[in-house]
């Protein structure tokens, strides 16, 4: 996509700088199960707190193309000092196994024993990276949040899927395999 196509697709929104406040193309997938592909795994930083942030793009139907991030957390304290309950933890390591093992890329042990969460999601992330493309199910579901009901609680599923399949074109299914080895091509076999 070009410049001015991206251009095009803002205008043909109806996104008007002088009275909208902001951009967003990308609307949350309701909830419902998606085929996904693994879109990327990172670890981030904000306000002295790092979080693990693992992405996954729609790959077929209406929402195709968007996309949606989980953040399991491992952080071993709360904002305000206070120890994570055990529980809490274990759900993201939960969570962060699930999803390795729908990718075909299982979160070896060694991943969780580190003192702080840094040092895990570091050992998280090349394991995972490994399967970007990799297409699996999600189901999101959400439920209401009664201290801020605006941020619903997001809960997820992850599930294997059958991955496509790679195209064979060796052998009887090459399409130049009668082709010339050494093609000549001069300025008068293009049609411009």
């Amino acid at each position: 996509m070009s410049l001015l196509d991206a251009f095009n697709t803002l205008k043909q929104s109806g996104f008007d700088a002088k009275k909208d406040k902001d951009y967003n193309p990308y609307k949350e997938i309701p909830d419902g199960e998606y085929l996904v592909s693994l879109d990327g795994v990172t670890h981030n930083a904000k306000n002295d707190r790092d979080f693990l942030m693992i992405s996954f793009m729609v790959v077929q139907g209406e929402y195709e193309g968007q996309k949606e991030s989980v953040f399991p957390s491992l952080a071993t304290k709360k904002a305000n000092g206070d120890p994570m309950p055990n529980s809490v933890i274990a759900r993201g390591i939960a969570e962060i196994q699930l999803i390795g093992e729908a990718v075909g890329a299982p979160i070896p042990d060694s991943c969780f024993a580190h003192d702080n969460e840094t040092d895990a999601y570091e050992a998280i992330v090349p394991v995972l990276s490994q399967a970007k493309n990799k297409v699996l199910k999600l189901t999101k579901k959400t439920t209401p949040n009664k201290r801020n009901p605006d941020y619903p609680y997001k809960n997820y599923e992850f599930e294997k899927a059958e991955q496509p399949r790679a195209l064979d074109i060796e052998g009887e299914n090459d399409p130049f395999k009668d082709s010339k080895n050494n093609v000549e091509v001069n300025g008068s076999d293009f049609p411009f």
